[in-house]
């Protein structure tokens, strides 16, 4: 019993660094949480902090589950070296793994109060309607962009869970609403770059975006999604800070170095551009919340 625990753990742990970078979505997620702790709480705890950041691990680690699952024979076809594919570990493993990730959600959400339970039942309920492709099979895959929007509302539903968790129940200012629409957008942003590839990279799947809209196309959307996620961090730092002019010379320096790297890699379409692309949008967007930790911290 322990020596198949042991194993399903090592392999697990081959899985996750190629398709669940535990150590990435921490760094990754951290500022997000402590943003939206300082938002949403006068007094937000250590402890509260590393349960939002454990529950909301747990729950991406949920999704990605069924996610393998659901795209299993899809991944068969136009995937055939990831994990599952190629036997680093089985779809039952990996349903072993997802079960501690839903109790340890469950009892994270029980433990802050009655709103964040409220909320986990219904994003657990909704991902296994997603899981589930909304009984419309094939049919909700033809639609690329209507597909990848209900989806991503489960990551709307998980920014509300750790609201809750620091404050529960919590209130809806114009600050929060601005914080929400701001984290909203992030995760746009993250959604659209993951599934933002160089020319010849798309594979033959029809699952990224410049597979439907091009190369230059997407990157102009990046773009302004990028424009819009700044000003929404400007708008929250005019709620919160006297110094307006500070704020708007950080924003428009950092969206400027987020653009030259953009422009960059429009030009070179190296692997190197990409990843620096995608590690400013991580920078961007850290810093961003590191701000607002900063500027609320009491």
């Amino acid at each position: 019993m322990i020596q198949n625990i042991l194993a399903i753990i090592k392999r697990f742990d081959s899985y996750q660094r190629e398709r669940f970078p535990i150590i990435v979505l921490i760094f990754s997620l951290l500022p997000a949480v402590l943003s939206s702790g300082v938002i949403i709480s006068s007094h937000p705890t250590i402890f509260q902090g590393i349960l939002a950041l454990i529950a909301s691990i747990a729950y991406l680690l949920h999704i990605r589950v069924i996610d393998e699952h659901r795209d299993f024979e899809h991944d068969n076809k136009h995937h055939k070296v990831r994990p599952i594919q190629n036997g680093t570990i089985s779809k039952r493993e990996l349903q072993y793994v997802d079960i501690v990730s839903m109790i340890i959600l469950i009892v994270i959400a029980a433990s802050a109060g009655f709103w964040a339970l409220t909320i986990m039942t219904i994003m657990l309920a909704y991902s296994y309607l997603a899981g589930k492709e909304f009984f419309l099979g094939e049919r909700i895959r033809l639609h690329f962009f209507i597909y990848n929007c209900v989806n991503l509302i489960q990551m709307l539903m998980m920014q509300l869970f750790v609201y809750a968790i620091f404050s529960d129940p919590f209130p809806f200012t114009t600050l929060i609403w601005a914080h929400f629409l701001f984290t909203t957008v992030g995760t746009i942003v993250f959604e659209f770059i993951r599934k933002l590839k160089r020319p010849g990279d798309d594979g033959t799947g029809k699952d990224t975006y410049t597979w439907y809209i091009g190369f230059r196309n997407s990157l102009i959307i990046y773009s302004s999604l990028l424009l819009t996620n700044t000003a929404l961090f400007f708008w929250i730092t005019t709620l919160i800070s006297p110094h307006i002019i500070r704020m708007l010379v950080l924003s428009l320096i950092l969206v400027s170095i987020a653009h030259l790297l953009i422009l960059v890699h429009w030009i070179k379409k190296t692997h190197l551009t990409d990843q620096l692309m995608q590690l400013s949008l991580l920078l961007l967007y850290g810093i961003f919340n590191i701000v607002i930790f900063l500027l609320l911290l009491k």
